[in-house]
């Protein structure tokens, strides 16, 4: 089923979040608290004006239901230090201004380093189209540094027109310093 996210609530609510000035946009310092959107920000800036305004964000959120795609399917490798990482759970959380329209999506690295994402009572692998914070999480515990877990600096736009129709991918390089 596509997920119903209302579009205009919730560039309201992004706007809430991280227009930190209160001056009707995310501009580039205010991004660096956004990963998801800082992420997406070619996509989303559509006038190309360095920052993203509630209306390029509402007519982003809009593409989703346009797309009428439930869940898009792809592969994402975890490297440290240049090598693919086993056993490294990766989360992709859903933005708070996605406003629970969508579930967290989970999956662990293999031994090649890749891991595949099913979300939250979902039959079939795939992820919700949406804006999302990844953590990373090691061994069951938070061994790596906060900015890849529970202050996370990772982003990432799950869109049909960014991710294509599956079998795509992208990969996350972190470490332990």
């Amino acid at each position: 089923m596509v997920p119903k996210i209302n579009a205009a609530a919730s560039a309201t609510a992004a706007m809430d979040e991280y227009d930190l000035n209160k001056d009707g946009f995310i501009d580039q310092a205010e991004l660096k608290s956004a990963p998801s959107l800082k992420e997406a920000e070619k996509v989303i800036d559509s006038n190309s004006d360095g920052k993203l305004s509630r209306e390029e964000i509402e007519q982003r959120l809009n593409k989703y239901s346009a797309q009428r795609m439930a869940l898009i399917s792809f592969s994402c490798s975890v490297t440290m230090g240049g090598a693919r990482k086993a056993d490294i759970e990766v989360e992709m959380v859903p933005e708070k201004f996605m406003l629970e329209a969508i579930k967290v999506a989970k999956g662990k690295t293999d031994a090649n380093g890749m891991v595949r994402f099913k979300q939250e009572d979902q039959e079939f692998e795939g992820v919700a189209p949406g804006f999302y914070k990844i953590k990373l999480i090691k061994d069951g515990s938070l061994s790596l540094p906060a900015r890849f877990n529970e202050n996370t600096a990772l982003g990432k736009e799950i869109a049909l027109d960014r991710m294509g129709r599956g079998g795509d991918s992208f990969d996350i390089k972190a470490s332990s310093k």
